[in-house]
């Protein structure tokens, strides 16, 4: 997840409005909470920077992020879970706490992102005081590092008696790029197979103590690929090209968009095809990323860009499509009390909750009705996605009080 803020919903960089606690008595972790939970936050700041740093240092690439789900999974029996297991699709599910209410749904993701011909092994770490940088050190090393936490602090005598609702903790499989966030997608199916109707849902994503995402960008990923017989460039030169045909598709496809509105922006991310410098190509492929936070308008465009290919294709040239992923897009109102609790969290903490849009687990929770959030776990960082990624843990405390404060007054409620 990278979270940016939403500038259609209360204007860019403005506080969020707060609003009266909600019926259903989500709120924030109020005074008789807050110091006991601070402490608690500054109490295992260096643990769960630690915890960070050994799960980044074992590579975990989307569809192959056993290795690192089998620390996760230790580390949670180690904070004393009986109840830890993996799921069929290789999450790592807990849950604290009994009972038939509603649960409280925490999640975090195990995969990250490497650039191309990475190794699977060993993910080196460079630390400097604050600042550790490696890929994946905050995307989400700082995520999971957060849901150990939880799991510690939620076995916590104090605190486990005072669970009116479970709490289950799922490190999940699948939310990067083409993973499509297949693990949230099968937690979600099975929770619903079982009768399981989530109080609400906070995705642990990433560092940051101010943002709030509760825009959830969906995404439509699609490949055309556009086949022909080709031939020599010369003797053949009336041989239809499929990277001709697709170029005009793709300034077609870029006009779709919207950057600066952001209700849907398409991107030809990849591209590839011919087989000589001197050759017509038989055969040529484009990939296109295309997001947004309307769902009415993902499928328009989505429609748009089959109904190009279909005028753009030369009868000589054979078009496929190839769906590579769906991310369906959401929103939680400001005014949600599920929100407006994690605002009260976040001014509790000193900081200044902002809107934010992204792509996360808890897309999957918004698409099904289900109230879900995004937040991120203290510290700051950028270069998300790259192998320049970084995480400073400078402030870091913030971020843990406010998200240990919203879980532990919401399980309480």
């Amino acid at each position: 997840m990278v979270a940016t803020r939403h500038p259609q919903d209360r204007g860019e960089g403005q506080l969020m409005a707060r609003r009266p606690r909600g019926a259903d008595g989500i709120s924030a972790a109020g005074d008789a909470w807050g110091s006991a939970l601070t402490d608690a936050a500054v109490a295992h700041r260096s643990w769960t920077l630690d915890q960070q740093i050994l799960l980044t240092q074992t590579a975990a690439p989307t569809g192959n992020e056993s290795a690192r789900a089998r620390l996760v999974q230790l580390a949670l029996r180690q904070a004393g879970s009986p109840t830890v297991r993996l799921d069929a699709v290789g999450n790592v599910c807990d849950v604290h706490g009994e009972g038939t209410v509603p649960p409280l749904v925490c999640m975090a993701h195990l995969d990250a992102v490497y650039e191309a011909g990475a190794p699977v092994g060993m993910v080196p770490v460079h630390r400097d005081g604050p600042v550790v940088r490696a890929p994946g050190i905050g995307d989400n090393g700082r995520g999971l590092a957060a849901l150990l936490t939880l799991a510690r602090l939620l076995r916590a005598p104090q605190v486990a008696a005072r669970l009116m609702r479970p709490v289950h903790l799922v490190a999940t499989v699948g939310e990067e790029g083409d993973g499509n966030l297949r693990g949230a997608r099968a937690w979600f199916n099975e929770a619903a197979r079982q009768g399981v109707s989530p109080h609400a849902v906070i995705a642990v994503d990433g560092p940051g103590d101010e943002t709030i995402v509760h825009h959830a960008a969906g995404s439509h990923r699609l490949r055309v690929t556009m086949r022909g017989d080709g031939g020599h460039s010369w003797v053949h030169a009336h041989a239809a090209n499929p990277i001709h045909a697709l170029g005009e598709f793709i300034a077609a496809a870029a006009r779709l968009g919207d950057a600066h509105r952001r209700d849907v922006v398409v991107h030809v991310t990849r591209m590839q095809g011919g087989e000589s410098l001197t050759a017509v190509p038989q055969q040529a492929w484009v990939e296109i990323d295309v997001r947004g936070t309307s769902a009415v308008r993902l499928e328009r465009v989505r429609q748009e860009l089959r109904r190009l290919v279909a005028r753009l294709t030369p009868p000589s040239l054979r078009a496929e499509f190839t769906v590579l992923g769906d991310r369906p897009a959401g929103v939680l109102d400001a005014s949600h009390p599920l929100v407006q609790a994690a605002v009260r969290a976040t001014e509790a903490v000193g900081c200044c909750p902002r809107s934010a849009v992204a792509s996360s687990d808890a897309n999957i929770a918004l698409s099904r009705g289900i109230p879900a959030i995004a937040l991120g776990a203290g510290g700051a960082g950028g270069g998300a996605h790259t192998r320049d990624e970084w995480y400073d843990d400078t402030h870091a405390v913030r971020g843990l009080d406010r998200l240990i404060r919203l879980v532990v007054q919401l399980a309480a409620s």
